[in-house]
């Protein structure tokens, strides 16, 4: 799909950039740009070549096409919804226009997340080695797995964002760019510590001094997210544990298991960050189903 006026590869430019402003993921932004593009696309194809002359009922017409043209399914279908939302907040925002895509979003089967039982983070941990990328990987897993950071949260956290008296992690560009203060609990403390005090200084280079905290072992540079993504396979692997596990699993992992120690749901909101209660009720059913046991050992 390309689309040709000029007008709306500006606007798909802009769109891309507030994205990148508010700090959504680079996982996530290809498809949400994908879901606008195809919607200019459509337009284009029916004559419709400005944003002047698009109205609400071009975003209906357009998910309906997709309901009745494509055979695609109500979770992609969503993701197109959620792109014009998206748009609509972007073109109101910048003041380009007051189009607003009120589509509800279509019906999905919901699929629980996926955790991990405390004797799997073991094995994870058994799995770090005993060198000094082991305790970066000791530190890494302390913010995934006992503080819930989501990958780009981590990717970001910087010296200065550690609170040593508090015991705190200041998330500075969590998604949707917002703030919180995570607590970090006695292990993980000490395994951050070790780290920034112990494993960090024979990891730096002189020549790229940076506040970062995960920095890499050959260039002294900050790791990107995929660099710090790989490292926790390369654990996983070593775990011999088959499912498929990335940061997100620890952070439900954390998560299912804070509340199978008696912590209130609104406290875990507060902790993973999430804008509504809804997002974190999840988890609700999973303990409810798997009962209640005494896990957070971080």
């Amino acid at each position: 799909i390309a689309i040709q006026s000029d007008g709306y590869k500006l606007l798909l430019q802009g769109f891309t950039a507030w994205l990148k402003l508010l700090n959504y993921s680079s996982l996530s932004i290809p498809s949400i740009q994908a879901g606008l593009k195809h919607f200019l696309y459509y337009q284009e194809q029916k004559g419709k070549t400005t944003l002047a002359v698009l109205t609400a009922n071009d975003g209906n017409a357009f998910i309906n096409y997709l309901q009745e043209n494509t055979g695609n399914g109500n979770s992609t279908i969503n993701k197109n919804i959620q792109a014009l939302k998206l748009f609509s907040k972007y073109i109101r925002a910048t003041g380009k226009s007051q189009i607003g895509f009120a589509i509800a979003l279509k019906k999905v089967a919901k699929t629980k997340p996926t955790w991990l039982t405390e004797a799997e983070i073991t094995k994870i941990y058994a799995a770090i080695p005993n060198s000094i990328l082991g305790i970066r990987d000791a530190a890494m897993l302390a913010l995934y797995y006992g503080c819930g950071l989501r990958l780009n949260e981590g990717k970001n956290i910087q010296l200065q964002d550690i609170d040593y008296t508090q015991k705190l992690v200041h998330v500075k560009k969590g998604k949707g760019y917002k703030e919180r203060f995570v607590p970090i609990a006695a292990k993980s403390f000490e395994a951050i510590t070790l780290y920034i005090e112990k494993g960090r200084p024979q990891l730096t280079q002189e020549n790229n001094a940076n506040n970062y905290l995960f920095i890499g072992a050959n260039t002294g540079k900050p790791m990107d997210k995929q660099s710090l993504y790989i490292r926790l396979k390369l654990l996983i692997k070593k775990a011999n544990l088959k499912q498929k596990i990335g940061t997100h699993t620890l952070r439900h992992s954390i998560a299912t298991h804070l509340l199978q120690s008696g912590m209130k749901l609104e406290k875990i909101q507060q902790f993973l960050g999430h804008s509504h209660l809804d997002s974190t009720q999840i988890y609700t059913h999973i303990v409810n189903e798997n009962g209640s046991n005494n896990l957070y050992q971080t």
